[in-house]
């Protein structure tokens, strides 16, 4: 019997994309629902976006070398 191969999941920058555009895509689809309850985002222009996504950016950075940067103690390191 041949083993079934395990398929590969998708890389992350992969997956942060897929999350983006399902996201953004949501988004534009709600607003001919929604309506007059997105009236106060019209005083936002791009440049307000630009803003949010390198403040998320930042934080995303941070938040990595915070808690993803491997750890090396004294012993570890070669001289």
């Amino acid at each position: 019997m041949s083993e079934k191969e395990k398929p590969i999941p998708p890389c992350r920058r992969c997956l942060i994309i897929r999350y983006f555009l399902v996201s953004a895509s949501l988004f534009i689809v709600c607003i001919p629902i929604a309506g007059s309850k997105f009236e106060p985002l019209k005083h936002l222009t791009a440049w307000h976006f630009v803003a949010i996504i390198f403040a998320i950016g930042i934080a995303g950075l941070i938040f990595k070398y915070i808690f993803e940067m491997p750890r090396y103690s004294d012993k570890d390191r070669k001289s």
